[in-house]
């Protein structure tokens, strides 16, 4: 099964996820309400552009991030 990692910044700061989690897929993610609260501030435009959510693969490859 894939590992994905969340890492998290918060302005110049990078929280990094040093153990990961194997799902299935991305859908499947830990916490699937503060995933679904993270899509709708998102969609809605209340994302605060200082908070960036960046998953990673168990090779490196980013594949998915909030903002930049």
């Amino acid at each position: 099964m894939p590992r994905y990692f969340f890492h998290h910044r918060i302005g110049d700061r990078m929280m990094w996820d040093a153990v990961g989690c194997e799902l299935p897929d991305l859908g499947m993610a830990p916490d699937p309400d503060r995933a679904v609260t993270l899509w709708m501030d998102m969609i809605e435009g209340r994302l605060q552009l200082d908070r960036i959510l960046v998953i990673m693969d168990e090779v490196g490859k980013v594949l998915f991030v909030t903002a930049r």
